[in-house]
């Protein structure tokens, strides 16, 4: 059983017990992280404002915390703008775990809305939806590479994406060049996608798939977080960091092959082989 956590800024995250890490950044706190790491670097309520509508895919449900807090703040500025968002989850029991959660009392409402949907199944997968007051919310359960690439077969476009899986170290197949790639074929030109990671082959990947990347000030901790965009307006990358992808031996991106089904270990042994370091 995933034990709770009481976070930085008071909210409540569990710990993944398959993962070995929490849902959410202990020191920024569950809800803090998601309004200033993913919310506000991806622009969603100004795309909300502007077109009366906007598209997110959100990699990574979780326990939910982007998807109420990205509700949440187009609500408060927009009660008309359609939220259009489809969520990629692995865990079939994350709506057991958030019904158990003791959420903050400003994101109770939207959580109502969005415990309740109902499960279909589409193809080979789970899928949880959502239609109601403007909201259209789809959580596609299965492994995450797979359903992106039933996504890309779609041809669905997105406004933002919240890239929020578990760490690279050990989520590592999700953190690849090509599947990279393949997010960047689900957005929009001026789209921006927006992660928690500062890690160097991260952004080293990011840039390889053909994005160009931002930092996004600290929160609860020293490291910036990442921002990425083909042609969208994004905060510009340090003198430091440039040179730090330029030259650090890290700054190697992770290679799956093209039908993205290498292993973890597979993904992780070959990056370690190609920065030295032994396994």
């Amino acid at each position: 059983m995933d034990s709770r956590i009481i976070t930085a800024d008071g909210t409540e995250t569990l710990f993944n017990e398959e993962f070995g890490e929490a849902y959410h950044s202990t020191k920024a706190g569950a809800y803090t992280e998601s309004l200033e790491k993913f919310i506000k670097p991806t622009k969603v309520v100004e795309k909300s404002l502007k077109n009366g509508k906007v598209s997110i895919l959100d990699v990574g449900f979780g326990l939910g915390y982007n998807v109420s807090t990205a509700i949440s703040e187009i609500r408060k500025n927009s009660n008309t703008a359609v939220i259009d968002i489809v969520s990629v989850e692995k865990d079939i029991n994350v709506f057991n775990k958030i019904r158990k959660l003791n959420k903050p009392n400003f994101l109770k409402e939207v959580y109502d809305l969005i415990l309740s949907g109902d499960f279909s199944s589409q193809f080979e997968y789970k899928i949880y939806t959502v239609n109601k007051d403007n909201v259209s919310l789809k959580v596609i359960f299965g492994e995450g590479r797979k359903v992106l690439k039933f996504l890309s077969k779609e041809g669905k476009k997105f406004d933002a994406v919240f890239y929020d899986p578990f760490s690279p170290k050990v989520n590592t197949e999700m953190w690849t060049v090509n599947i990279f790639k393949l997010v960047r074929n689900l957005m929009m030109d001026d789209s921006i996608l927006a992660t928690y990671s500062a890690s160097l082959a991260v952004r080293k990947g990011l840039i390889e798939a053909g994005f160009k990347i931002g930092l996004v000030d600290p929160v609860g901790r020293k490291s910036f977080s990442t921002v990425a965009s083909v042609n969208g307006e994004i905060p510009p990358i340090t003198k430091k960091e440039k040179l730090r992808l330029e030259n650090s031996p890290f700054a190697v991106p992770y290679y799956d092959n093209d039908d993205l089904t290498l292993s973890r270990n597979e993904i992780l042994r070959n990056w370690q082989l190609k920065i030295g370091k032994k396994s």
